[in-house]
């Protein structure tokens, strides 16, 4: 079994982005919110800042998700 079938699948409420954690929930909330204001603003972007800090791993919409 694979390290990301381990995790439990999310989905954005807004844009349906398909991701699981790499690190617990409050690192994240964490993170957030020592960004500047200019980052939190698109969910478009924060979404990529977070993929790009490893925080989360987007799973491509051709990848089947996940059993939860």
């Amino acid at each position: 079994m694979t390290e990301r079938a381990k995790q439990k699948v999310r989905v954005m409420r807004y844009g349906g982005i398909k991701y699981v954690h790499n690190v617990p929930r409050e690192e994240i909330i964490s993170f957030i919110d020592n960004l500047p204001e200019e980052k939190r603003g698109s969910m478009a972007e924060l979404t990529q800042v977070l993929k790009d800090e490893g925080l989360i791993s987007i799973i491509p919409d051709d990848e089947p998700s996940p059993p939860c």
